[in-house]
């Protein structure tokens, strides 16, 4: 004999399933939510440390070439005529070769493509703004290795073939400051300088609008 069913009860039943499937989907996306929020915050706030250390070390390099630039300005009287001083002039001129680097702090923003996690910034004009600064670190670079290419090609090798270290401790004779040579390769980093200069000082103007951008995604 077949029961009768209780539809109603039947019912009631599906209706009581269906609403706690759906409260545990909701519980699940809002927790994933949840995460993913947390995890965008991260992001944002490591990025904002990285931008601050790459203000200062922009910051610094400018400090760094200005000193050459100043270093520079007192070497040029030195290459046209024999003039008094030319002993501390020298040690000037041996600070020259120490090369000023730009090492872009880009660890958040790397770890961010590379986990494909750039989704979570979901303003794609904040996503533009990031990767139109992280593009441009190659462009920085480049002009910072001009000056490296000045010392590879011509001022390591001047300072091996052309500076007599014997006739500067015995004799306290600077005969170097004399050639053409010299004064080329003086011209020549004094451009590469100030061209570093310039393009650090538009680094820390982009840095400053993504920070901003970035606090204020926060």
């Amino acid at each position: 004999m077949l029961r009768k069913i209780n539809w109603r009860y039947a019912i009631g039943e599906i209706i009581i399933v269906i609403i706690g499937i759906s409260i545990a989907f909701g519980l699940n996306r809002w927790a994933s939510g949840n995460k993913d929020r947390k995890l965008r915050t991260t992001y944002l706030e490591s990025m904002l440390k990285d931008l601050d250390a790459e203000t200062l070390h922009l910051r610094e390099n400018i400090a760094s070439f200005e000193r050459k630039v100043q270093d520079i300005a007192a070497i040029r009287p030195h290459l046209y005529r024999k003039m008094p001083g030319r002993d501390t002039t020298a040690q000037k001129l041996f600070r020259l070769a120490q090369i000023v680097n730009f090492l872009p702090n880009d660890i958040t923003y790397k770890t961010l493509v590379n986990s494909g996690h750039v989704n979570l910034l979901d303003d794609i004009n904040l996503q533009k703004e990031i990767e139109a600064h992280y593009s441009n670190h190659p462009i920085i670079q480049l002009d910072y290795e001009r000056q490296n290419k000045i010392h590879e090609k011509y001022f390591g090798d001047f300072i091996m073939y052309h500076v007599d270290y014997d006739a500067i401790y015995s004799k306290n004779e600077y005969a170097f400051f004399d050639k053409k040579e010299l004064r080329n390769i003086i011209n020549a980093l004094y451009g590469t300088y100030n061209i570093a200069i310039k393009t650090s000082k538009s680094g820390i103007e982009q840095t400053e609008a993504l920070k901003k951008s970035l606090q204020e995604a926060l």
